[in-house]
């Protein structure tokens, strides 16, 4: 007792009083109170509340187990473990219970006199309840009761019972699905009845069904299974079938219609995971069963079933996916679709070369390998009026089911006999990034190397072959089995060095602005794997009795390319002197400062016949006064146009008027935001942002009055946080004898009117 503890041991009357926040706990209860009395000849406590002016303080609390019931008096015998309670309340699940008098029994069985239930939160006056003179709960799952009726507020209505049974247990529990009914196009139904299965803690099953009067019939199941930090997913299949029109009628028919989907989530330890989102639904079923508006208006179904492990330097993906367009039947399948990729690594260097030596060239060569297989099932149908018209009126009747696995069936719905389009790539690119510290002329001038190579390997299981058709009409294209492997290489050669200039410019705080040259060159090299000696390519006579090359696998390379690229970069800098003081002696400190971003960049291409020179790229970026950025992008061709706008091979460099070239494109955009300043109106605020406290005399200047607040001695804060953002762009485009122009505007402005209301 938190109050007082008054024991008396007289013969005749032997009880303890506990007074003040008192509670009681026994084996498997506990009490709580204001007060309670422990009568120790008969083993019984009692409690009751304390009576104030504003209602019973302390009020009786009694909880055992689960179960928890406030009263206005209590009493409980610990021999015999039963308990009575006045003017109870408790919560039952979702539900509230309410009774003049509530006795327990120690089989956990409670009966209650003049029982109130009601779902509604106001539990002294429910706007709605059942009632009833007797009620029992029992193992604290279902309360019986004798004749209930329904109440509104406190008017009872003439709806009642001879008795009834509520459920009180919580969480899940078997039981039946209610069933709804009402008519449509298959006549009148009576579906979504059946029954819900509370399997364990970690799975449940829903088995659901449908009748029509029409002699329709409709089964779901739903299967559903979690496990926390592992898995969980659902299963559901559906079946169904329909009668259209009435038996006996030239337009009755029947036609069966299913769903299968499947989703699973689950990691398998902290390196792998499977992931699964299946749905194999019939456009049958999703028109004309299905009560869903996706499902409705959906055009094409997926599935994807996934497998990811991933190790220190290395990661597989295994991956099945499948698309299915429901207006046309096409469906495209991966099976599989396989990914494997090696981090980078450098396979020569040791880790027992003696200290100091550096690394040797070949200990810098870094190689990564990438391996993808894909495997595509494609199945596109011949339309119904191509299959009769072949004579093959049962080919209608193909499902891409069918044609997966059947090779004669695919040909049959489709025409082509390639049933799998198999490739398989290898990607390897190598690279040996080295520093060369002092050259023979130049003498220390670091050069930054980096050569590369990267080969790439692709498996076919078939060959492509086109031959001129008989009629010279067409083109034909024929499949030729067999294993061709398709090898291509590309090279690179890329050089980069960074200097300094420095100009002993002084302007006020400002001294000696930087210049900071970063030059690149690169080239690049790939031969044209579509010239003969490589094997990749085959020709045919055209109608003209012209010679056609045309490649026999995808993806190869057409074009030589011979490429050196150019760019330089170039930062100026300047620092600004700031003292932390009016002493002479103080130290002074330096900012650096950006002035200019100024980027130059081009290309050459050796293997072209003409027209080699790229287009030559310029940007300028900076800010001025730290609140207005400017940002200058433009592009210059080096060749001059003809009469029709046509570019030909003719340099329009020119000293004073293009010394870039003929300005093909020009940006400028210039952008700033402003705020309000910081603090102001960010503080929390201690009064109502708009709220005046009293004005009184300054005590030292009877004629000037100031603010003072009636919680705070600090001034209210009367700001309004805001920000605005805005940027201007002009752009000119020129292409060939035309010249576009514009301008754009944005800007965007904010405030807050208070801490949880912005505009």
């Amino acid at each position: 007792a938190r109050d007082s503890l008054i024991v008396s041991t007289g013969s005749d009357d032997q009880r303890g009083a506990l007074f003040g926040n008192a509670m009681v706990k026994m084996t498997s209860a506990q009490l709580n109170a204001y007060r309670i009395d422990i009568l120790f000849d008969i083993d019984e406590l009692r409690a009751e509340g304390l009576e104030s002016d504003t209602g019973l303080v302390g009020k009786p609390q009694f909880r055992q187990g689960t179960d928890i019931f406030d009263g206005e008096s209590l009493a409980y015998n610990l021999r015999t473990e039963r308990g009575r309670v006045v003017g109870a309340q408790t919560r039952i699940d979702e539900g509230f219970l309410r009774a003049a008098v509530v006795k327990t029994r120690e089989d956990s069985v409670l009966f209650i006199k003049d029982g109130v239930y009601t779902t509604c939160e106001c539990t002294e006056n429910p706007s709605y309840s059942l009632r009833s003179g007797k009620m029992k709960l029992v193992n604290n799952k279902w309360i019986y009761t004798g004749p209930i009726q329904l109440f509104l507020f406190n008017i009872p209505t003439p709806l009642w019972l001879p008795f009834g049974f509520l459920p009180a247990q919580e969480g899940r529990r078997s039981g039946p699905l209610p069933p709804n009914y009402g008519e449509d196009e298959f006549g009148f139904y009576f579906r979504d009845w059946g029954w819900y299965f509370a399997l364990n803690d970690y799975m449940d099953l829903q088995l659901q069904g449908g009748l029509w009067s029409k002699g329709s019939w409709e089964a779901r199941s739903l299967f559903r299974y979690r496990k926390r930090y592992g898995f969980d997913g659902q299963l559901r299949i559906n079946t169904a079938r329909f009668h259209s029109g009435e038996r006996g009628d030239p337009d009755f028919s029947t036609r069966k219609t299913g769903s299968f989907r499947w989703s699973h989530n689950q990691k398998i330890g902290i390196t792998a995971s499977f992931n699964a989102n299946v749905n194999l639904s019939s456009s049958s079923y999703l028109r004309a069963v299905s009560r869903d508006y996706d499902d409705r208006t959906r055009q094409t179904i997926q599935s994807t079933l996934r497998y990811s492990k991933r190790w220190r330097s290395r990661n597989l993906s295994v991956q099945m996916n499948h698309n299915q367009v429901l207006a046309t039947d096409e469906v495209t399948l991966t099976i599989p679709n396989l990914s494997f990729s090696q981090n980078s690594f450098r396979p020569f260097l040791s880790d027992s070369r003696s200290p100091g030596r550096g690394e040797r060239f070949y200990e810098k060569l870094t190689l990564s390998y990438n391996l993808s297989i894909d495997n595509r099932f494609s199945y596109r149908p011949l339309s119904d009026e191509e299959l009769l018209a072949a004579g093959d009126t049962t080919a209608t009747e193909i499902s891409w089911l069918d044609a997966l696995l059947s090779s004669s069936d695919f040909r049959r719905a489709t025409g082509r006999d390639e049933q799998f389009d198999f490739k398989a790539t290898h990607r390897i690119p190598i690279s040996a990034p080295f520093s060369i510290q002092r050259l023979p002329i130049l003498g220390n001038v670091q050069l930054n190397l980096s050569p590369s190579v990267s080969y790439s390997e692709d498996w076919f299981i078939q060959t492509e072959r086109r031959t001129l058709s008989a009629d010279s009409s067409r083109i034909e294209t024929t499949s030729v089995p067999g294993f061709f492997a398709l090898r291509q290489f590309s090279t690179s050669l890329s050089v980069s060095t960074i200097f300094y200039g420095l100009f002993p410019v002084r302007i006020g705080p400002y001294q000696t602005v930087r210049h900071t040259v970063r030059p690149s060159l690169s080239f690049n090299y790939r031969p044209d794997f579509f010239s003969r000696p490589w094997g990749y390519t085959r020709s045919y006579s055209d109608a003209t009795g012209n010679e056609v090359e045309y490649p026999i696998v995808r993806r190869v390379g057409r074009g030589k390319q011979q490429q050196l690229s150019l760019s330089l970069n170039n930062t100026f800098e300047t620092k600004r002197e700031q003292s932390d003081s009016t002493d002479a002696r103080s130290a002074v400190n330096t900012r650096s400062i950006k002035l200019l971003d100024l980027n130059l960049s081009s290309n050459f291409n050796f293997a072209a016949d003409s027209l080699g020179f790229g287009s030559i790229l310029l940007t300028a970026r900076t800010r001025v006064f730290g609140q207005v950025d400017i940002d200058f992008r433009s592009s210059f061709s080096p060749y001059e146009l003809d009469a029709n706008g046509r570019t030909i091979n003719k340099y329009a460099f020119s000293l004073l008027k293009a010394p870039l070239g003929r300005l093909t494109r020009a940006n400028l955009t210039i952008r700033t935001s402003l705020r309000s300043r910081q603090g102001d109106g960010s503080r929390p605020l201690t009064t109502p942002r708009a709220g005046f406290g009293n004005v009184v005399q300054d005590p030292f200047n009877p004629d000037a009055a100031f603010f003072q607040n009636n919680l705070s001695t600090d001034y209210a804060d009367f700001s309004i946080p805001w920000s605005l953002s805005f940027d201007f762009t002009y752009g000119v485009t020129k292409t060939g004898a035309s010249t576009i122009r514009r301008a754009i505007i944005n800007t965007s402005f904010d405030f807050s009117l208070t801490r949880n209301w912005k505009v």
